[in-house]
């Protein structure tokens, strides 16, 4: 990529931070007087609750939310991957075997085919 694309990419990306920060600003300046009523178990439905407060205590409880469920599909994934895993190798080792089973029939062939080579008393 050239300099004057890395350099406009760049700016583009302090932009967006720009705006992202203005706008959380906006949100926190327009609601810094504003309360609300909410139920949610303890809080009385009376009692007024800073708009701010329930923003911030959603914004942190969805981050935790996600956080969470990543983790749980996370740890799905790997469940699968072991079990994969412990399915290719039973058949490994069953490959194994059956490979060992064939190699003793074939030495017994070989030695029966010897043996009976090296017998002069069969015709």
């Amino acid at each position: 990529m050239t300099l004057a694309l890395k350099r406009i990419k760049v700016y583009l990306k302090f932009l967006a931070i720009l705006a992202v920060v203005a706008i959380i600003l906006t949100v926190v300046v327009m609601n810094r007087n504003n309360t609300a009523t909410v139920w949610f178990f303890w809080i009385d439905d009376t009692q007024p609750v800073n708009v701010l407060w329930l923003i911030l205590i959603t914004a942190i409880s969805s981050i935790a939310g996600w956080w969470g469920l990543h983790k749980v599909f996370g740890i799905m994934r790997e469940v699968r991957e072991v079990r994969r895993q412990a399915e290719v190798e039973r058949r490994l080792a069953e490959q194994r075997r059956l490979a060992e089973e064939l190699a003793e029939r074939e030495r017994r062939i070989d030695e029966k085919v010897k043996r009976s080579i090296s017998d002069p008393t069969q015709p």
